[in-house]
């Protein structure tokens, strides 16, 4: 699986060397100096959002009940809060996410809990969240988001 990551990689840098503006670039590293801050803010809330999960105060979406689901997802966000989402053209990759110090903190944190942590790529298209904008029409430039996870803490809740 790793052979195949370091292709794909090599073959984007070599399409990018040929194709990319530097504004595709800079874009790319705009984008992960705020992920990198962003993710570093999620790392000092995590603990007391555990605490929170573990009592069944944590407001998980459309949640109503006061139970534990043994698992808590963040959206990445923009600076307004609102869910972040990114072109399929742009050039940030999850293991761009995973390179910053912001999640590497998270990691540590993980590890020092004893929990799981994921971050995953979902394309907006298909995640059932529409609006009147997106009905009927045709997107020639899909973009997505990314989440990340962390779980474990009660694993038989957990529902991957």
């Amino acid at each position: 699986m790793s052979f195949i990551k370091k292709l794909i990689g090599s073959l984007l840098s070599i399409v990018c060397a040929i194709g990319c503006s530097a504004n595709d670039e800079q874009e790319r590293k705009e984008l992960i100096k705020w992920l990198d801050h962003h993710i570093a803010q999620l790392s000092q809330q995590i603990e007391s959002d555990i605490d929170n999960e573990k009592k069944g105060f944590y407001l998980h979406p459309g949640k109503t009940e006061y139970t534990s689901r043994g698992y808590i997802e963040y959206e990445l966000a923009e600076k307004t809060d609102k869910r972040m989402e990114i072109s399929e053209r742009s050039l940030l990759t999850l293991d761009d996410i995973k390179s910053t110090d912001g999640y590497k903190q998270v990691a540590l944190l993980s590890d020092k809990l004893n929990i799981q942590l994921d971050i995953k790529e979902f394309n907006v298209d298909g995640d059932e969240v529409e609006d009147s904008g997106e009905l009927d029409e045709y997107v020639d430039d899909e973009e997505r988001y990314f989440v990340i996870r962390i779980s474990g803490w009660l694993p038989e809740l957990d529902p991957r």
